[in-house]
């Protein structure tokens, strides 16, 4: 029996409200255009009317030249065929119309919203919320239950791409191991990660998302965790007897990205983590709102050679600022009391990422104190105070955790580590096989390089064709832009990779996410087209990992 299994199940119910906004189709003139709320395509009589909320991450859609582009992360959106031209991602018209069928110019349009449904319980809870490190925040009700979420508490992500930017306490794993049930939200591995992991009681109660391709929780399974609950995005848990409320919602994007919403008493917790759109912005009114804050948790603009060293950092700026924008959208829509920045607190230590720690310019906590004046919610920031305590709604106490901090030697063991060591035969076999077991078929051709650790000396190339199927070795002396041309020629896409050759071998031996290559600053990119190969990331991330994955002989 798992521990969830205790728990009431019900389905999320939700307030829709309706809206009804008038348009005059006759001021709608020919081609794209837009208004205040809607964007227009009309092709003679046809006509074809969309919201301007992007699908990706809240931001608005504006009209630029022949298609909409949203201002926060450049998805770029063609009108006529109802796709994402930069992505794998369509958008439905909110009507579609021939002008000829009317018998007025004027057409009611209803922008319905949607609220999710919570269950007003009414005790007062003690509620103790202390924060651990980056995502991992720890959840004490009443000294009679507790949760935890993300523990990354040592240790390196994004194959030592990645390094906690503060200490944890040195009771994190005794905490974590007496709490009732540990969230993990996603497969990234400052979320779910190995070697914390490891320090886990293996019948530790796990809650994790029910992604479907199981990215989280096959993972788990290997990670030898015993009572693990994929939990479905429509669904709560609820203990009636302790007014305990638990549901995972889903990213509000094409990614295997979850966030937790839960119920404590009166009290209204949300955490978004590193979700988009969460829930599709049907989102609930809350007591407190955490979401990720900081931004730079990417490889993109700076590990892309397709941009220059100007274009970057007004993309890396950019993007900054969307993460601001994003987290005052939601905070907006959820009307929190008090807001924690969380699941941004790591460094590119390794000196190979010296040029990626320079450019690689974030927010701080500080930055958010503005948007919590002008929404009257109190900023909770943890480079101040960790620890939170809270009787119903209110606010009682804000602690500094001075105890005793864990001592960590993976960065100096990372310093003296050797080198893999493999044949380059074996090396060579080991890709072949990764790739012929793959099963991955895309109009996409990758041109794969393995590298030194600053990216300039290259040891092999690879070609592997998704749709063929097809994977050679090639010679550097052979024609070094032959490939990228003979690509475009027969009408397919061009990726290279140049990845350092040690963390390649790693991700292709022990079956890890890919992602962890590309956000880890791992490799360096180039794409002719220029646009996001979603489908390859997101199958070698979520999809084909796991050393439970057979491999070829």
């Amino acid at each position: 029996m798992g521990f969830f299994d205790s728990f009431r199940k019900t389905n999320l119910t939700y307030d829709t409200q309706s809206k009804s906004i008038q348009v005059n189709i006759e001021e709608i003139n020919e081609g794209i255009t837009q208004d205040e709320n809607f964007l227009f395509y009309k092709n003679n009589k046809l006509i074809k009317i969309y919201d301007r909320i992007c699908n990706h991450n809240f931001g608005k859609l504006f009209i630029r030249g022949n298609n909409a582009i949203c201002p926060l992360h450049g998805w770029e959106f063609d009108l006529e065929n109802e796709q994402y031209i930069n992505t794998s991602c369509s958008k439905k018209p909110l009507l579609t119309v021939h002008e000829n069928e009317l018998d007025s110019p004027f057409l009611e349009i209803k922008n319905k919203t949607k609220k999710l449904n919570t269950l007003n319980f009414n005790s007062k809870k003690n509620l103790t919320i202390r924060f651990i490190n980056h995502a991992c925040i720890h959840f004490q009700i009443d000294n009679k239950f507790s949760f935890a979420t993300d523990p990354w508490i040592i240790g390196s992500a994004f194959c030592n791409g990645w390094w906690l930017a503060k200490d944890s306490p040195s009771d994190a794993f005794e905490v974590l191991n007496n709490s009732d049930f540990i969230y993990i939200s996603h497969n990234h591995p400052d979320h779910l990660h190995a070697k914390s992991l490891e320090y886990l009681r293996k019948d530790m109660p796990i809650l994790t998302a029910g992604f479907t391709n199981k990215s989280t929780l096959t993972l788990l399974k290997e990670y030898g965790f015993k009572d693990i609950t994929a939990m479905d995005f429509s669904s709560r848990y609820i203990q009636e007897n302790n007014e305990l409320s638990i549901a995972v919602l889903k990213s509000g994007d094409f990614r295997e990205d979850s966030g937790l919403l839960f119920e404590i008493g009166e009290f209204i917790g949300l955490l978004t983590v590193d979700s988009n759109l969460l829930n599709f912005g049907e989102l609930p009114n809350v007591d407190i709102l955490a979401s990720s804050f900081a931004g730079g948790a990417s490889g993109f603009p700076l590990c892309f050679e397709n941009y220059s060293q100007i274009e970057r950092e007004k993309i890396i700026e950019r993007n900054r600022k969307s993460i601001l924008s994003t987290n005052l959208k939601t905070i907006k829509l959820t009307k929190p009391k008090y807001f924690m920045p969380y699941a941004g607190f790591f460094s590119e230590k390794a000196e190979r990422d010296q040029y990626i720690k320079k450019f690689n310019k974030k927010n701080t906590s500080k930055n958010f104190n503005e948007i919590c004046l002008n929404n009257k919610c109190e900023l909770l920031d943890n480079n101040e105070n960790q620890i939170f305590r809270f009787y119903g709604k209110k606010l009682t106490n804000k602690i500094k955790d001075n105890s005793e901090k864990y001592i960590d030697n993976s960065y100096s063991q990372f310093l003296n580590r050797k080198s893999i060591q493999i044949s380059d035969k074996e090396f060579v076999k080991l890709v072949f096989n990764y790739f012929s077991y793959a099963e991955f078929n895309e109009n996409l051709v990758l041109d794969l390089i393995a590298t030194n650790d600053n990216f300039t000396q290259y040891f092999e190339r690879f070609k592997i064709d998704f749709e063929s199927n097809n994977i050679e070795i090639l010679d550097f002396n052979s024609g070094v832009n032959d490939l990228e041309k003979n690509t475009i020629l027969a009408d397919k896409k061009y990726l290279k990779l140049k990845v350092r050759r040690d963390e390649l071998i790693d991700v292709i031996s022990n079956r890890k996410p890919w992602e962890d290559l590309s956000i880890g600053f791992q490799c360096r990119v180039y794409r002719n087209p220029n646009i996001y190969n979603s489908r390859f990331w997101f199958y070698f991330t979520n999809v084909y990992i796991s050393t439970n994955v057979p491999v070829l002989d």
